[in-house]
């Protein structure tokens, strides 16, 4: 067959562009795949930073945890002063070693050294320190590290971790925390107050905690934990932790812990709601501890105080007990809301006249404090008493822990109780022994037939008292509580009470109730906790 010259086979003119196709999908395969190996490779690498981070955030964690822990009951821990490059006592570094790595947080960083250097100090208003680029104010700029260290000695002491791994290859990957005691400039421009801020004052003013706020250290204070001078206040601490990963992951946690000071009431009996008042009720604001009054068959009583009328009204002045002044601060009743005017039937003395404050501002969080007390506490619905408690519903609000009679929320001493010189509780002989406990009643509680407690009975509802209760310490109620009636048994409550709010019913004072306020009371009734965990941030730098 002879081919025409200008004609062209189509077939043979296709030849290799299947090949050409194969090449291109192959290439554009091959361009996928070494994509998704890229993408996987990456996503593993971001997996592991993450991890090798959230490690060193929860190592660092750890070092918070422990320096709480350790400053409840180690006193090498706890920092004395102020920091400065003149108190070795100031500044406390607790060392986590892995048997290995030099630590040496005062130490500048170089190639061979210095790896845990401590470039946060300078926040602390540690003398002379500056942070990197910052002015020397004597604070820092925040949010960058420090620039330059104290110096070698003289102005720290160490102590070692008690991580039960330290000093070896599976220690925790915190290398460590430094605990100093907070004071005003600390954290720059971060102070508690404003008004007591001075960037070139050389006397630093330490730092309280009262339970819900910090503030300055109270004039006339000499530390925040004197509570001679009838404050109840505690130190703040500023916790830093330092955590770095086998693979140089690091993290620094900084944080502000207190010890929760003794809740001290504003008086005998303290009341977000309205206060009725009935029967022989009885309640004194003077402070059955620290003040040496009588002890009648209504409760303390004032024959061996002195008495002033003038224009009517009538003030006293009572004796301490024995080194004690007697604190004569507190008032009978102290309510958010009104009270009810009282009869001749009622008794209700203080040192303030009058011994009754209403619409006053209501300085408690009652759900807060409840929380805190909780902890730890004894919960009724498990042993020893195994109550039945119903959850919230219409009928109770709160749920309910129904009638309980004869109930023991721990050991309070004998009725009236006697004291030594120094105000604290005489125990001599005693039997059986006083013994305090943390109770939690979670809804509505009736107490009947005679119930007896000491140190601190939490009613996440409201409380009804009814045929007699001996209670040495404090009553927290979420709502509201209600004298209903003495039955046989008198009612003696000495330490305080503490209520709230409730819609339909207002808290009830009577029933031949008697309320007396007392410190040693309210002081002897807390569960020790590890320090109150007021913030806690991670160092930007």
């Amino acid at each position: 067959m002879i081919e025409r010259p200008g004609n062209s086979n189509p077939i043979r003119n296709q030849r290799g562009v299947v090949l050409l196709l194969c090449i291109f999908a192959l290439l554009l395969v091959t361009g996928i795949a070494l994509t998704l190996l890229a993408m996987s490779d990456t996503e593993t690498k971001v997996g592991a930073n993450y991890r090798e981070s959230q490690k060193a955030y929860f190592s660092a964690l750890g070092g918070i945890q422990e320096a709480r822990v350790r400053l409840l009951t180690d006193s090498s821990v706890v920092p004395s002063g102020m920091p400065s490059n003149t108190n070795p006592n100031g500044v406390v570094y607790i060392l986590n070693s892995n048997g290995s790595d030099t630590i040496q947080p005062w130490t500048l960083p170089t190639l061979s050294n210095g790896t845990y250097y401590d470039d946060e100090l300078c926040h602390e208003f540690f003398p002379g320190l500056t942070a990197i680029y910052g002015s020397n104010d004597n604070s820092g700029v925040p949010n960058l590290p420090c620039a330059n260290t104290p110096g070698s000695s003289g102005w720290y002491k160490t102590v070692t971790s008690t991580d039960p791994n330290t000093g070896t290859s599976a220690a925790l990957d915190y290398k460590w925390v430094r605990i100093t005691a907070k004071e005003n400039r600390s954290a720059y421009p971060y102070n508690v107050a404003s008004s007591t801020y001075n960037s070139t004052a050389t006397t630093p003013i330490p730092i309280c905690w009262d339970g819900t706020k910090e503030l300055p250290l109270p004039a006339g204070m000499t530390a925040c934990n004197d509570h001679s001078t009838g404050k109840y206040y505690e130190s703040v601490y500023r916790v830093a932790s330092l955590a770095r990963t086998s693979a140089g992951a690091r993290k620094m946690l900084i944080a502000e812990v207190a010890k929760t000071p003794p809740l001290m009431t504003n008086s005998a009996v303290d009341s977000q709601d309205h206060v009725t008042l009935n029967g022989q009720l009885t309640v004194n604001g003077f402070d059955s501890c620290s003040c040496n009054l009588n002890y009648g068959k209504n409760g303390y009583d004032l024959s061996s105080c002195t008495a002033t009328t003038t224009g009517g009204v009538t003030t006293y002045s009572c004796p301490g007990r024995g080194s004690q002044s007697c604190d004569n601060t507190k008032y009978a009743i102290y309510a958010s809301g009104t009270v009810d005017s009282s009869t001749p039937s009622e008794t209700l003395v203080a040192g303030p006249n009058p011994a009754v404050v209403q619409n006053q501002p209501w300085t408690y969080d009652i759900s807060t404090l409840i929380n805190q007390y909780s902890q730890g506490a004894v919960n009724v619905t498990g042993a020893p008493y195994n109550w039945s408690c119903s959850p919230p519903s219409t009928s109770y609000p709160n749920g309910t822990c129904g009638t309980q009679s004869s109930a023991t929320l721990g050991v309070p001493p004998p009725f009236p109780p006697t004291y030594n010189s120094d105000g604290s509780l005489n125990t001599t002989g005693v039997s059986p022994a006083p013994s305090t406990q943390v109770t939690y009643v979670p809804g509505d509680l009736q107490l009947s037939g005679g119930s007896v407690g000491s140190g601190i009975l939490i009613v996440n509802g409201d409380l009804n008292i009814h045929g007699g209760l001996q209670f040495y310490g404090l009553i927290l109620v979420k709502g509201v509580i209600k004298f209903t009636g003495g039955g046989s048994n008198s009612t003696n409550i000495i330490g305080a009470v503490l209520a709230g709010q409730e819609s339909y019913v207002d808290n009830t004072l009577g029933g031949s109730a008697v309320i007396d306020f007392n410190s040693c009371a309210l002081k002897q009734g807390q569960t020790p906790q590890p320090p109150h965990l007021v913030s806690i941030r991670v160092a930007s730098y």
